[in-house]
């Protein structure tokens, strides 16, 4: 097969990708330019969604799961892939920085009973602002409880519950998850 042939054989999920993106993420506040879904994603907007530059949503064997209450911000930047059956979801505010990878089946979530919008919070369980930085990558299964801040090039191990903070380039894992080691 012909360096041509090949290229022109992926264009139709390319064509898709794109197209995707601009049906099912139509009720964003922002997307970016260039942004692709595998599938389709769910999108409950309720506040404001932000979306950066070449944003990679892959839904193929499970929707991916984003919302947003009434108050809330989900702020996702550019470069950042998101992987199957994960959920993002924000009252208050989670930020997703640029060029991270998140694996599949991850929960971030700034409340403790992420996707429920509209209903009012228990005493003592107020949103928390969730902060992921730059370049962070959250292996398969990983938690990300309210309040939670990762540090820019940290990388989570699989199944991990993160708790509290992890610092900037450090290695961590575990329930609830801490520093193995650091880069």
């Amino acid at each position: 097969m012909s360096r041509w042939s090949a290229r022109l054989r992926d264009v139709p999920s390319w064509i898709r990708s794109r197209i995707g993106a601009t049906v099912w993420l139509r009720t964003c506040t922002r997307v970016g330019s260039g942004v692709r879904t595998f599938w389709r994603p769910i999108i409950v907007n309720e506040g404001r969604m932000e979306i950066g530059d070449r944003v990679r949503l892959n839904s193929h064997w499970v929707p991916i799961e984003l919302v947003s209450g009434p108050q809330g911000l989900v702020e996702i930047a550019d470069r950042v892939y998101i992987n199957y059956g994960s959920m993002i979801s924000a009252q208050r505010r989670v930020r997703i920085g640029a060029g991270c990878m998140i694996g599949n089946h991850c929960i971030i979530a700034d409340t403790e009973t992420p996707g429920t919008g509209g209903l009012p919070a228990a005493p003592g369980m107020d949103p928390r602002p969730v902060e992921i930085g730059d370049g962070a990558w959250l292996a398969a299964r990983v938690t990300v409880l309210p309040g939670a801040r990762i540090g820019a090039g940290a990388v989570i191990a699989a199944g991990s519950v993160v708790a509290g903070e992890i610092p900037a380039g450090a290695i961590a894992g575990g329930i609830p998850a801490r520093v193995l080691r650091q880069k």
